[in-house]
């Protein structure tokens, strides 16, 4: 096999209004702005909770859920940063601003008052996925001890309090059980949160099938990467070429076979290591960075490595957090049109 030459590096661009009018104007209304593109991440059902569990806190909190395409191209931080600036500046009122940019990133400001917002954000940010911001909304709401909204006669609370507690003894001694099973098998250190679910495919004959498919596809990443630059030194990349070609080869003589769950649950963490060697290769090639070692995108492996996790529910699936790329998740975030 001939070595890498070059890649074609392809970028989705953001385009969308910096300017936060809108959300000023719906804070008028309601301390929960959502945009309409980002209901996906937080639906108005989960809004409406969030609105009211702040609506008249001392001092007031706002919210706001825009898409990741009015921080533009370049850096982000610094661009969310101005972002809330201008929504402060718009509002002219104390309190708490938390700001969720789509996918990309997430925002906090406490403007005239004490209160530590940014660890506050930062440590809820590492609990929850990108994908999640209703889950991290609310853990800094329990941070900053605004209490929980609820109605209806306290015998039921007290009861499904009850049966809560229940369920939760029962998830746990399931959990303990399962993780005394888990084997973190593969050569690959980043393992995505999902399995191989029933909605999936339903056999271990199509699991055999769909993972042979993946190691074909994979093959075919190689021969559509294996071009020639002609005059570049690519001493430095044979040994990533060289792991790539490895991870190819051992999991089609696995696939070869008739694996049980076992083995191809170390095929795919197989092929994702190669498909990330290759990613380090094709990168020195650039002239760029290496990328993280992370899976391929979920939706087609062709994308390249994953940039973060996502929540994915499958037409008649159950819901899990999936790998994606930046174009994907700019998509499913409302960053790109």
């Amino acid at each position: 096999m001939r070595l890498l030459a070059g890649v074609l590096l392809l970028a989705s661009t953001l385009t969308g209004s910096s300017d936060p009018a809108a959300v000023v104007d719906g804070w008028k209304t309601s301390p929960v702005y959502v945009d309409p593109t980002q209901r996906s991440l937080v639906s108005d059902k989960d809004a409406a909770a969030l609105a009211d569990r702040v609506n008249g806190h001392d001092p007031a909190i706002r919210i706001a859920v825009v898409p990741a395409a009015v921080l533009g191209a370049g850096d982000q931080s610094a661009a969310a940063h101005t972002y809330v600036d201008q929504l402060v500046d718009r509002q002219q009122a104390d309190g708490i601003y938390l700001v969720v940019f789509g996918g990309a990133i997430s925002w906090g400001s406490a403007v005239g008052i004490d209160t530590p917002i940014a660890e506050i954000l930062t440590d809820e940010l590492g609990k929850h996925s990108r994908s999640d911001p209703v889950g991290t909304l609310n853990g800094v709401l329990d941070q900053l001890d605004v209490p929980k909204t609820s109605s209806g006669p306290g015998w039921l609370w007290a009861g499904a309090g009850v049966l809560v507690l229940l369920l939760a003894a029962l998830f746990l001694a399931r959990s303990i059980r399962a993780l005394s099973r888990r084997k973190d098998e593969g050569p690959a250190l980043y393992r995505p949160s999902y399995e191989v679910l029933p909605d999936e495919v339903d056999t271990v004959d199509e699991r055999r099938s769909t993972a042979r498919e993946d190691v074909t596809r994979f093959g075919e990443e190689l021969d559509a990467a294996d071009v020639r630059l002609d005059g570049h030194d690519i001493t430095d990349t044979a040994a990533d070429v060289q792991a790539a070609m490895d991870a190819y080869a051992d999991a089609g003589r696995v696939v070869d076979g008739e694996p049980d769950d076992d083995k191809l649950r170390e095929v795919r963490a197989t092929v994702e290591y190669g498909r990330w060697r290759l990613a380090c290769a094709q990168a020195k090639v650039a002239g760029t960075p290496a990328p993280a070692r992370r899976a391929a995108c979920f939706f087609d492996p062709s994308h390249g490595t994953s940039l973060t996790d996502w929540m994915y529910t499958p037409a008649g699936g159950k819901p899990r957090e999936v790998p994606v790329c930046t174009a994907c998740r700019d998509r499913l975030s409302g960053g790109s049109r």
